[in-house]
């Protein structure tokens, strides 16, 4: 079962690349932009602007819809060349000097735009540090310190992404700003909790509800308040109502909940029975380990709230405090303390997480899929996982035992996946 839910997983990131999300929400008719049930006409081909982890899977998937030749900028972890579009290539996590070029050639871009433009904004996870530019007196380095240390300290998305609009000139409604009075028609793929159109790249295209004191708030909880009179004095960020938002429109084309309904369509195309758990699952990884292998144990003992075999499917994304010198990130730590969790379980069962953009952390993996079979393997090596856990070093623990999914990067973003079987 553990390769056929490697297969699975594989299959869902292909139906949620950035271009095929794309396709199935935008389509281009008799000059005019259908979105849904909204219709855009257009005088005059749109510039595209790409940012985020599926930025060229998007443009991609755009381009091929019109007639004629599209221009404009993409920033993406990765180049590739794409005639009329000029390509940057931006870090993730912790933003660099690359990210603050592709910040600073987007404030251009918009800056650059007149009133009878418009604008595609086609935005996706990693955004909010692929392109980078701080107020100043901040610099990228300031930048990195900030980001790094609430990434560290546990800080769930949300708290981060606050002070990433307030510390920002293109982040938090600010590109918006840049971009009026041309017409911006936001699509986006989101990876954050129930979608809030603030939290998908920190907001650059839409207003933003929250204010400095709250990104104040935060930097005190983590150790950050030498840069609380900093913030204090920058402008506020745009808020709903504002005459820049006029002429600004805000679409989602796919996320979380999405993808794990696909997840459930192949499963079940396979002849596995399936529940969905849920696709906002957060909090501490270890703890939601705890959680998850309690149901688990659950539905094996008394068949509540299914009977097994079951595919046990959720979503979304966790968080890791660091407390050891390890590699690893937030489903690689989720899975190695599944490993722990279900050393006791009198069955088969097998547990997949992944990070749909392919990443996890600083590795270069997705993340993991073992089985039951993972302790003969452990008792072959010699090896428990207390230690790699204590050292939050789970990517070297699955490299030793076989166990790593790497997928490199997928084109898309809709942040993680977790299969839990139960046999």
């Amino acid at each position: 079962m553990k390769e056929k839910l490697r297969d699975i997983a594989l299959e869902t990131l292909n139906r949620i690349k950035g271009r095929e999300l794309v396709r199935r929400c935008v389509n281009y008719k008799d000059g005019s932009l259908v979105i849904g049930e909204k219709i855009y006409p257009l005088s005059k081909p749109p510039r595209i602007v790409a940012l985020g982890k599926a930025s060229l899977d998007m443009a991609k998937g755009i381009i091929g819809m019109f007639p004629y030749r599209l221009e404009g900028m993409i920033i993406s972890p990765m180049v590739e060349e794409i005639p009329g579009f000029e390509i940057f290539q931006g870090s993730h996590p912790i933003p660099d000097k690359k990210s603050l070029e592709g910040g600073k050639a987007l404030l251009k871009f918009a800056r650059e735009m007149k009133e009878k433009d418009t604008v595609l904004f086609l935005i996706s996870g990693g955004a909010s540090s692929l392109a980078s530019l701080p107020f100043p007196p901040l610099k990228i380095e300031d930048k990195r310190k900030v980001i790094g240390r609430l990434l560290n300290s546990g800080a769930d998305i949300e708290e981060i992404n606050t002070v990433r609009r307030h510390i920002s000139e293109i982040k938090g409604g600010r590109l918006a700003k840049a971009f009026f009075p041309s017409m911006v028609i936001t699509i986006a793929i989101s990876d954050v909790k129930f979608d809030r159109s603030y939290d998908i790249g920190s907001g650059p295209t839409v207003p933003d509800p929250t204010k400095k004191e709250d990104a104040a708030r935060i930097l005190k909880k983590y150790g950050l308040s030498e840069y609380i009179s900093t913030i204090e004095k920058f402008p506020e960020t745009p808020k709903k109502g504002e005459e820049i938002f006029k002429k600004s429109a805000f679409h989602i084309t796919g996320n979380t909940f999405r993808a794990i309904k696909e997840t459930a369509k192949i499963a079940e195309e396979k002849g596995i029975k399936t529940l969905i758990l849920t696709g906002e699952d957060s909090g501490e990884a270890r703890e939601i380990a705890k959680l998850y292998s309690g149901i688990i144990y659950e539905i094996k003992r008394s068949g509540n709230p299914v009977t097994p075999p079951v595919l046990l499917i959720s979503g979304g994304e966790l968080t890791v405090t660091i407390r050891g010198q390890g590699k690893g990130g937030r489903n690689l730590e989720f899975a190695l303390s599944m490993v722990k969790e279900l050393r006791d379980f009198p069955g088969k069962f097998s547990v997949l997480s992944i990070g749909t953009d392919g990443i996890d952390g600083v590795t270069n993996a997705a993340g993991a899929c073992f089985n039951e079979r993972i302790y003969r393997r452990m008792k072959e090596l010699e090896i428990s996982e207390e230690p790699f856990l204590s050292n939050n070093d789970s990517f070297s623990f699955f490299k030793k035992t076989g166990n790593l999914i790497i997928t490199g990067p997928t084109g898309t973003n809709v942040r993680d996946l977790r299969l839990l079987y139960i046999g």
